[in-house]
């Protein structure tokens, strides 16, 4: 063999051939690893372009309310159809009668009506009785609220339940149903008290009978009535209750 091909074999590569051949496979395999294998916490806000990370990145249901800043969502990013603005004004005089979906509101100049009653205790028959009523203006839409209270005399060991109904009849000559609402009291009576007592609220909206006048008005009326177990000797069930309508309008 010729000395010089000799001496070409046996020479070692040099130290800047070596990092060039570093450098060459940095450049052709090393991006690649490092795409796909990221260290953990490698990339944070410095790494990620603006506008980068669509709809389609999010994780459902990923983003929660601790994940919104304070104050950040307001009113053109919500929709106006679904939910209700603060409220845009106020009533110098009156009361509010309605508010929009924007938050504006339409004013009355006279307060609500307010009517209201209550009654002494009945002691109530098997049957039933009507505790109390009232009578409503036509034409307007009411919230009534009643709190029929009870107290039961009884047997020891006897099973009492109380049914209490709030109904406002629509008027005869209009073509609707009676508006209803009703509630259960249900005590035992123990070995050492043979009476109990509790009240039993009661809340019906009633909505404004189309075509009538305040003249043909509705009538709110409380009416009770009791089961026992056993029967007999049958208890002794006093109701009263005080029963208010308080006069509202529908909102826009």
């Amino acid at each position: 063999m010729d000395l010089r091909l000799r001496s070409l074999v046996r020479r070692r590569p040099s130290a800047p051939l070596i990092v060039s051949f570093a450098a060459l496979f940095v450049a052709l395999g090393g991006v690649g690893y490092a795409a796909t294998q990221l260290p953990p916490n490698s990339v944070g806000n410095a790494q990620l372009q603006n506008g980068s990370v669509g709809n389609w990145k999010l994780k459902s249901n990923a983003v929660g309310a601790r994940k919104i800043i304070n104050a950040s969502v307001g009113a053109k990013e919500v929709t106006p159809s679904q939910v209700q603005l603060r409220l845009a004004s106020g009533c110098s005089s009156g009361a509010i009668s309605a508010v929009a979906q924007s938050g504006n509101v339409t004013c009355t100049p006279t307060l609500p009506n307010e009517l209201g009653t209550s009654a002494a205790a009945v002691t109530l028959a098997p049957s039933g009785s009507t505790v109390t009523t009232k009578a409503l203006s036509g034409g307007s839409s009411y919230l009534v609220l009643a709190y029929p209270h009870v107290v039961i005399n009884g047997t020891a060991g006897q099973h009492v339940e109380v049914d209490c109904g709030l109904s406002v009849p629509a008027p005869s000559a209009a073509n609707a149903l009676t508006t209803s609402v009703s509630s259960t009291l249900a005590v035992d009576l123990g070995s050492s008290s043979q009476s109990d007592a509790g009240t039993i609220p009661l809340v019906l909206p009633v909505a404004a009978v189309s075509g009538t006048s305040a003249s043909s008005g509705q009538t709110a009326a409380v009416g009770c009535t009791y089961t026992a177990t056993p029967s007999t000797p049958a208890p002794t069930v006093a109701v009263d209750s005080t029963l208010n309508a308080i006069q509202t309008a529908s909102n826009s």
